[in-house]
């Protein structure tokens, strides 16, 4: 953009000091080529990154048996974790959806709700979503995923804490540390091609993955990673979910956002290796092909050395 700048104002400044008088048109063509470097400009935006060493470090108001600090959370015993997806958007049926599931994960006494994306793209949807899940006893984690304006969701946060919800930016954070177990944030989408919001989402890099993988195998306890995208895996023949995150070395359980609508069924794990998977299936309760499920969520129990999930 700098040349193409360059060469028009030079271009410009010539005509100027060949004729004291230069004609009507200059200030147009100077103008339509302005608005055409710009336009290029717009046009080669990139994505945000969703995992940087130098990405500030998120900021909430917590209960006190939660401590945040540099890009971790941590709380001083195990918990149950509620686990919501794939909203869509804030369509009123939606938020009733959001309200009952969000009455469930109370009486499972749900400590934490760790949203994995797809929640809405702009600020509104955003604030509506969020709010519904947020709690004072219990914080929401908020992963931007495939939908998420990367401003739009700060924006949501920043008016979310300022009525009192403690909703902690899942971009920013990247552990959430327990006694028995490390949780690894990989939020947002392997492709830019992928990303409703465009050069405003938030994207991961092959490198990401591979070192959070590393860093988390090498954590004691249970080893756990919550993916905004769902790992590579054959449905009847039919593959889905991003091939970057399938591989890896030795962790335990992997939660990841849904390529199917419904959640995953109940099962319980260990420190073993095995990466095993769960997803909460989709929050969503506007109609969609080629079938319409009831909108879903789960609870994850970190208990001792061994968890249980549940679905709901």
């Amino acid at each position: 953009m700098a040349v193409a700048l360059a060469f028009v104002t030079a271009g410009a400044l010539a005509g100027a000091c060949g004729n004291p008088r230069p004609p009507a048109s200059a200030a147009p063509r100077l103008a339509n080529a302005l608005a055409a470097a710009l336009s290029t400009v717009e046009l080669a935006r990139i994505p945000w990154r969703c995992i940087a060493e130098d990405l500030p470090e998120p900021t909430a108001t917590l209960d006190k048996s939660w401590k945040l600090e540099g890009h971790a959370l941590q709380h001083e015993t195990n918990l149950v974790i509620g686990i919501v997806a794939d909203a869509g958007g804030a369509a009123p049926n939606t938020l009733a959806a959001l309200g009952r599931l969000r009455a469930k994960l109370d009486e499972g006494h749900a400590e934490l709700v760790l949203a994995l994306g797809g929640m809405g793209t702009s600020e509104p949807e955003l604030e509506a979503t969020l709010g519904v899940l947020a709690k004072p006893a219990s914080p929401v984690i908020a992963m931007p995923g495939d939908l998420e304006s990367v401003a739009g969701e700060t924006a949501a946060i920043a008016r979310l804490a300022a009525r009192g919800a403690p909703v902690v930016d899942g971009r920013l954070l990247r552990w959430i540390d327990l006694p028995g177990a490390s949780i690894a944030l990989l939020p947002g989408a392997g492709s830019r091609l992928r990303l409703a919001a465009g050069g405003d989402g938030c994207a991961w890099q092959a490198d990401d993955v591979v070192r959070i993988y590393q860093q988390l195998s090498a954590r004691p306890g249970l080893r756990i990673a919550a993916l905004a995208e769902a790992p590579r895996e054959d449905h009847a023949g039919d593959p889905s979910g991003e091939l970057a995150l399938a591989p890896g070395p030795a962790i335990d359980l992997i939660v990841h956002g849904p390529t199917q609508p419904v959640p995953s069924p109940a099962r319980t794990g260990g420190r073993d290796g095995t990466r095993a998977r769960i997803s909460p299936g989709t929050a969503d309760a506007t109609p969609r092909l080629p079938e319409t499920r009831a909108p879903a969520a789960g609870l994850l129990t970190i208990h001792g050395s061994t968890w249980s999930w549940k679905p709901l």
